[in-house]
């Protein structure tokens, strides 16, 4: 008895498609596919848009959706919790910060940010990082160390 054909993947190779990394959906393309190990439907290679390469990934069928617009909505409305649930975060830091000094409106504000910050620029860049439309995405560290110059005399 011949073997029996596996049906056709329902994703194709160079396929714009929105594609779950943890809890989001991001936009990506599928670069090639293989069935799965144990026979049952697919695995997709996946390069998520705006991401290096190091980034994509070999994910199973269930991660990856249509792009819809229906599909498109759902991760807008996981970006939107998201960002929710990093706003309240922020708040709650912000009120453990704000008890711990005896005002917060006594600080000073200079060019936007606040002097009496402990963690300074990288704060402020990782909250910026952090809620990018894309998603979270990781961040460099500044926390270089200080290279004293000086002078050979002559």
């Amino acid at each position: 008895m011949a073997p029996q054909k596996q049906p056709q993947p329902p994703f194709h190779v160079n396929e714009r498609v929105l594609c779950f990394h943890m809890e989001m959906l991001y936009e990506a393309k599928i670069l090639d596919i293989q069935p799965a190990e144990k026979g049952e439907g697919w695995q997709y290679k996946i390069h998520y848009k705006g991401w290096k390469s190091s980034w994509d990934d070999w994910v199973p069928q269930d991660r990856v959706r249509k792009f819809t617009d229906e599909n498109k909505e759902l991760a807008a409305q996981l970006l939107a919790q998201f960002k929710s649930l990093q706003a309240s975060k922020s708040n709650k830091q912000s009120a453990k910060k704000g008890a711990a000094s005896s005002s917060s409106a006594a600080r000073a504000v200079v060019n936007g940010s606040e002097l009496g910050s402990a963690r300074g620029s990288e704060e402020r860049t990782a909250g910026a990082a952090a809620t990018s439309s894309r998603g979270p995405r990781r961040t460099r560290d500044y926390d270089l160390e200080q290279v004293s110059t000086f002078s050979i005399p002559r």
